[in-house]
C-alpha cells in the first residue's frame, strides 16, 4: 500500500508543487553537516540514524520540505484513492463462488491439433481410460506441464 500512495502522492504533487527539488538540494548543500543533522532533527523530529551520509539527508529533508504539506484537495484526492484501494484489496472468502460441476459436465479443449475431452463424474474426472481429482491433473498429462486446470479448460472464476 506504501507503493501505491506514493505513487499517488508523486502524480499528483507534481501537479501542484513547483518549487524545484534542486533548489532546496542546492540551498542546504551550503549548510555544514552540523548544520544538515540539526535541521534533519528539526524537520522529523530525530537525528539522523547512524551511516546516513550529507547527501542521503539532503535528499530526504529535501523531500519533506517539498511534499510534506499537501494543498487540502490533493490529500483528500489521496485519502479516496487509499480508501479505495483498500476497499478492493480485501476478499470476502464467503463471496467466492466455488467451482461445481454436474456430473456429466464434458469439457472439450483443443491443445496442439488435438481434441481433448472430460467428463465430470462423481468424484473426479474421467480422461481418455482414467480416472483424475482434479482438472489441473489432466491438464498435467495433456500438457506436461503445471497448469490452473480450470483456466486451461477456461471454466475459471474471473
Amino acid at each position: 500500500m506504501i507503493t501505491f500512495v506514493s505513487k499517488c502522492l508523486t502524480l499528483l504533487t507534481l501537479q501542484v508543487i513547483d518549487v524545484s527539488m534542486n533548489d532546496i538540494i542546492n540551498e542546504l548543500k551550503l549548510l555544514s553537516k552540523a548544520e544538515i543533522e540539526q535541521k534533519y532533527y528539526d524537520t522529523f523530529g530525530y537525528l539522523p540514524p547512524n551511516g546516513y551520509t550529507k547527501s542521503y539527508q539532503i535528499k530526504e529533508i529535501a523531500w519533506q520540505e517539498k511534499y510534506s504539506e499537501l494543498p487540502a484537495d490533493i490529500q483528500s484526492r489521496i485519502n479516496k484513492l487509499v480508501n479505495e484501494y483498500e476497499n478492493i484489496k480485501s476478499v470476502n472468502i464467503k463471496k467466492i463462488r466455488k467451482f461445481e460441476t454436474t456430473v456429466g459436465t464434458k469439457f472439450i479443449r483443443e491443445f496442439k491439433g488435438e481434441k481433448h475431452e472430460v467428463i465430470a463424474i462423481e468424484n473426479g474426472f474421467k480422461y481418455k481410460n482414467g480416472t483424475y481429482k482434479t482438472l489441473s491433473a489432466i491438464a498435467n498429462v495433456i500438457t506436461g506441464t503445471h497448469w490452473n486446470g480450470k483456466k486451461f479448460f477456461g471454466v475459471a472464476n474471473g
